[in-house]
């Protein structure tokens, strides 16, 4: 395919959608949709991050920040062997919006929202911890970054119903809706789950045992003496227990986006993400990219395996490299020596914090004055699809290794050519061994991304998915219940068309990498972080 500038591949139209459709309208379909794919997808992201206030704009600087929106798509059985797709959004922040309208400003701590340089140290903390009038008024929440169904600890929706359906974030705050309509109902902190997660901090990417739905994530206290607390949440009871509790010098306050899940084990990793004064920073800067102390390069990455299933905290501790990550692909277990386990971790790897400025809006819009300044530069060898080997981590129940700290080795980092973010598995492999990996791409196409990968860890190779002006979202594979094979089934990815300015539902063969199907949007559907497809 011949390569086209960049500004030829508009895509504006992602990046501010204030239409919703609160009620499901049908899809044009080309080709197919299998009717093993029914169900719901799911997306989360910003819709719209530029209003009109009595001053003039507003605009939100960075990509984390731009006001969040749901979006379903219902993939409907029918009687001819496929599925016909019908099409509903919801703006989640409305209260926020109008605040913003008036007010002209973005209170509180947000990711990386640009400040006014004329702020007095006064308004900084004033307007940092500004309290909102109840946790009831969940529009006031801008928390929309993963996705999850049926979520242990949290009460149903509806009556007579087990669905509920939950956004988190990078902070501690979770959202809750109504499944079917996407309406938020409210939001809560995890001092609910437990009394001891006080913390700001949080992953906005927890993780669910495949097996019981039980959920695990950490919680993460500011202070001279930063605490990280790392929980579980049984979908069986609802309670949650404390598996481990973390400081000191080796679990500085980092921002970590995710974490690892092994069928015993959990992995923390704490890249040097580090936040200056233990996260004091983020009272005077207010938002987390500023927050964070400048990255050392010399400094380590270290990983914290913790018994999930015995209660004996922390068995083996690791260390590497310095590198940074938002998202963790899978991990799993093999058979070590001595009756010990070793155990697969892969993560898409980043060799240091540039990645976070990049997604300023300013960088992203096609049509911005700095879009020029495109940055996803990968250097092979220090970017990309990493996997990680930790040997010797003593079976459960057996006494914790020593304290020694031992070396997580690298067994391989993929070429960037051969990698893609937003990285997704067969969700029947989580925390089994994996071969093939789904993600986005940027092959320098366009000022943002403008590719879907499907990724091999056997070979370390990739086929790539990719049109002129298309820019697609995060890939999520649905599985042919008929074979056996891993990559057996579909990838559904919301694509921005950039020349009509519209969206569709892309549907690919997830073997051959080859377009099945595709519903039309009459609509451009906003840029989005993360999905799910569930079956509600």
């Amino acid at each position: 395919m011949t390569t086209t500038h960049y500004k030829d591949w508009p895509n504006d139209a992602g990046f501010n959608t204030e239409i919703e459709h609160r009620d499901p309208i049908a899809l044009e379909l080309t080709g197919t949709v299998p009717a093993y794919a029914a169900g719901t997808l799911l997306r989360t992201g910003p819709g719209s991050h530029k209003l009109t206030t009595k001053d003039g704009e507003f605009a939100c600087s960075h990509w984390f920040d731009g006001f969040a929106h749901l979006y379903r798509f219902e993939l409907v059985p029918t009687d001819h062997g496929n599925c016909k797709v019908l099409y509903s959004s919801r703006r989640q922040v409305d209260q926020l919006i109008e605040r913003v309208r008036k007010t002209g400003r973005l209170n509180g701590v947000t990711f990386g929202q640009k400040r006014d340089p004329c702020d007095t140290l006064f308004k900084k903390i004033k307007t940092a911890f500004e309290p909102t009038k109840s946790l009831a008024e969940a529009e006031l929440f801008n928390v929309g970054v993963s996705i999850s169904a049926n979520v242990a600890g949290f009460p149903s929706a509806k009556e007579g119903s087990k669905a509920n359906l939950v956004t988190f974030t990078d902070s501690a705050v979770m959202k809750t809706h109504d499944p079917e309509t996407l309406a938020p109902l409210g939001v809560t902190d995890q001092t609910v789950l437990h009394p001891s997660l006080t913390g700001e901090i949080s992953s906005a990417h927890p993780e669910f045992d495949p097996e019981t739905g039980d959920v695990f994530n950490y919680n993460l206290k500011f202070g001279p003496t930063p605490v990280y607390h790392v929980f579980c949440t049984s979908a069986a009871t609802g309670k949650t227990t404390i598996l481990a509790k973390l400081s000191g010098n080796d679990a500085k306050a980092a921002y970590l986006h995710s974490f690892f899940l092994t069928q015993n084990f959990l992995i923390l990793c704490i890249w040097p993400a580090h936040f200056q004064l233990g996260g004091a920073g983020v009272l005077w800067q207010r938002n987390i990219v500023d927050a964070l102390a400048e990255f050392d390069c010399s400094a380590k990455t270290n990983w914290f395996v913790i018994d999930r299933r015995r209660g004996t905290g922390v068995v083996a501790k690791f260390e590497s490299s310095a590198m940074f990550a938002f998202h963790s692909v899978n991990a799993y277990e093999t058979a070590g020596k001595d009756g010990a386990s070793d155990v697969i971790c892969d993560i898409f790897q980043h060799r240091n914090l540039d990645i976070l400025k990049k997604f300023y809006y300013e960088s992203m819009v096609s049509n911005a004055p700095a879009a020029d300044k495109r940055g996803f530069d990968f250097v092979e060898g220090k970017d990309g699809m990493a996997r990680y080997k930790l040997s010797g981590i003593p079976a459960p129940g057996k006494p914790p290794a020593p304290e020694t700290r031992r070396t997580a080795e690298l067994v391989f980092i993929m070429r960037p050519s051969a990698t893609g973010e937003l990285p997704t598995i067969n969700p029947a492999y989580h925390t089994k061994p994996h071969r093939y990996i789904y993600g986005v791409g940027d092959r320098r196409q366009s000022s943002f991304l403008d590719s879907l990968v499907k990724m091999d860890t056997a070979t370390q190779t990739a086929e790539t998915w990719s049109a002129p002006a298309q820019t697609p979202g995060e890939p999520i594979f649905v599985a042919d219940p008929t074979k056996e094979g891993e990559d057996d089934g579909v990838v559904l990815s919301v694509v921005l068309d950039g020349v009509s300015g519209r969206s569709y539902l892309l549907v690919l063969d997830a073997k051959t990498w080859v377009e099945v199907g595709r519903a039309q949007v009459p609509v451009a559907v906003g840029f989005g972080f993360h999905g799910t497809h569930i079956k509600l």
